[in-house]
């Protein structure tokens, strides 16, 4: 009884392919539904002067950290950079602008 139903499901599944390629030949097109792509835009701005020192002043003077979050299991990892007038200054900014995430020196 198995085999006669695979066999009718085999014969089924190869009628209405042959049925689709029969159909195609004899000129009927197929509607598909185009496909549009979104793209941004808003043209990206571009970095003032001001902003240019500021991150060039940062990248020499900064410290910079490995910060985890959640702290036990730290599935995100990212490297901050952070100035102050001392390492621990500068740890104090990175803990209270990522709370409740490890924050480790590199």
């Amino acid at each position: 009884m198995r085999i006669l139903t695979m066999a009718a499901a085999g014969v089924c599944l190869l009628a209405m392919s042959a049925n689709a390629n029969v159909a195609l030949a004899a000129g009927a097109t197929e509607t598909k539904a185009p496909i549009v792509l979104a793209q941004n835009t808003t043209p990206k701005k571009d970095e003032t002067v001001k902003q240019k020192v500021k991150r060039a002043w940062k990248n020499l003077t900064g410290y910079k950290f490995a910060v985890g979050c959640p702290v036990v299991l730290e599935f995100t990892k990212k490297s901050v950079k952070e100035t102050g007038k001392s390492r621990d200054a500068a740890r104090a900014k990175v803990s209270a602008a990522n709370p409740g995430c490890s924050v480790k020196d590199m």
